[in-house]
């Protein structure tokens, strides 16, 4: 007995027509008990796996559904057209003074350069990058970024062009603790926007940054990468040709990691070359590491930076679970025992199949099973005994003709005797009168069964014989009567 179908959904929108196959001459739309209706490309590999003639509880994998992991909706710039989240962050300042600097680091470190055409240099001033408004006491020291500025070497005044500078400037009463000008300090730049909801910078003191290259700061993620589900598929004769019940629903699995991100690019980088390193980029290599389902405290170093893993939890896949119908075409007798060819049964056929011809039986019916199964008839042909070769056809008899009437014999006239001796002759014996041969009556010819003799008209036999009985009988005593004259004159001669 089938099971209560619950839920379904037509597809025969969709149709199984995308591949017909040699196998199934008979196949109806696909009815999916299911959540959701099956795409064309799993019609398709079902229509392929029913093509090999599967047997029931064969089953098979048609691959993982197609996922699209979650996105924030934020669509990267360009590496031309981004404003880093420092600099979102970062008040605008232009230089105030020209500064006699020592530069920190770099190709150029020890050298003493001030800033060429410093009134117009602009930038931003770092302390307003950090997440609280620090209150600035008293030689507390001031820090501004510039993406580039161009610097004069004061020992021979040679001119030089530096990017990504921090320089330090007097603090509110005019004390500067450090006059060091540092190079590459591309965190400040760090391709990742504030409006990217996909990371949430912490940023507790940016003042230190120029002086460590990291200083107190901190990129969060938080990455899920969803895990798609398996669709198996699994012969179930008890259905129909045509027909999918969806045992198990399948779900979506998803692997969630947390990070914390340390911007800080190789200080060997040339150029723009940093740029590379997106937010993009950082998101997609921790999405790759997700996957691994790494550890706590696990480190994923790349060359922006390093992430350190702070949590993760997954859930794992629930795989579709579907049951396809098959369908088989059966030869049998009357009596449900299969038709037998040379000793041997028909086996039965996979797929809804037309009639055949077997020798010695005879085509009866077709009737559909309730599983779906179809089924022909045949009874088994009765011989009847041939019949024997040469078998002769019963003549029709001849009628009988009439038999002809046998004249009498008339007796001869005794010649008249010569004078007899003085001897008295004898007296002659009464002669015999003839009697009259009754011919035999013809034996009447028994009917044949199939043809029945004409009706002639033939006298009765018994009346033809007292015909000639009294016709002998009158010419005998004709025949006395002369031979008794003729004795009576002989006497008195």
């Amino acid at each position: 007995m089938k099971r209560i179908k619950k839920r379904v959904i037509n597809t025969a929108a969709l149709g199984l027509a995308l591949l017909v196959t040699p196998t199934l001459t008979y196949r109806s739309a696909i009815n999916t008990y299911a959540q959701a209706a099956l795409t064309a490309d799993e019609e398709a590999k079902i229509q392929a796996f029913l093509a090999t003639e599967p047997q029931n509880n064969d089953t098979t994998n048609l691959g993982k559904v197609k996922v699209d992991q979650p996105t924030s909706g934020y669509t990267f710039p360009g590496v031309n057209n981004y404003t880093s989240l420092f600099k979102t962050r970062g008040q605008k300042i232009t230089l105030d003074k020209d500064y006699e600097f020592t530069i920190d680091n770099g190709d150029h470190a020890g050298k003493t350069v001030k800033v060429k055409d410093w009134a117009n240099v602009k930038g931003y001033l770092v302390n307003s990058m950090s997440d609280s408004d620090l209150y600035f006491e008293n030689g507390l020291d001031k820090y501004m970024f510039t993406d580039e500025v161009t610097l004069i070497d004061q020992a021979d005044g040679s001119e030089f062009t530096v990017k990504n500078a921090v320089l330090s400037l007097e603090g509110e009463e005019g004390y500067r603790t450090f006059d060091s000008l540092w190079t590459d300090r591309y965190v400040f730049d760090i391709p990742v926007e504030a409006g990217d909801t996909r990371f949430q910078p912490e940023i507790e003191d940016a003042s230190l940054i120029p002086l460590y290259g990291n200083g107190y700061w901190t990129l969060h993620a938080t990455v899920t990468e969803m895990v798609p589900y398996e669709t198996i598929v699994k012969i179930d004769e008890s259905l129909k040709t045509g027909e999918v019940e969806e045992d198990v629903a399948g779900a979506l699995g998803s692997k969630t990691g947390k990070y914390d991100i340390t911007y800080s690019p190789y200080e060997d980088l040339q150029g723009d070359t940093y740029k590379q390193y997106t937010s993009d980029v950082i998101y997609a290599d921790l999405l790759e590491n997700v996957d691994t389902e790494p550890a706590v405290n696990d480190i994923l170093s790349k060359p922006w930076g390093d992430a350190t893993v702070t949590d993760f939890t997954s859930s794992p896949a629930t795989n579709r679970v579907l049951r396809v119908g098959i369908d088989y075409t059966h030869f049998v007798t009357e009596d449900g025992t299969p038709v037998t060819v040379s000793g041997a049964n028909v086996d039965k056929k996979f797929g809804l199949k037309d009639k055949e011809n077997f020798e010695g039986y005879e085509y009866v019916s077709t009737h559909t099973e309730a599983n779906g199964d179809r089924v022909h008839v045949y009874k088994k042909i009765v011989e009847t005994p041939a019949e024997p070769e040469n078998t002769p056809v019963p003549e029709t008899p001849e009628t009988p003709t009439q038999p002809e009437t046998p004249a009498p014999a008339t007796p001869e006239t005794p010649t008249q005797p010569e004078a007899p001796a003085p001897v008295t002759p004898e007296t002659p014996a009464q002669p015999e009168i003839p009697v009259p041969v009754t011919p035999e009556t013809p034996v009447q010819p028994e009917a044949s069964a199939t043809v029945a003799p004409a009706v002639q008209s033939t006298p009765k036999t018994g009346d033809a014989g007292l015909f000639t009985s009294a016709f002998m009988l009158f010419t005998g005593m004709i025949g006395s009567v002369g031979a008794y004259v003729t004795k009576k004159r002989n006497s008195e001669n």
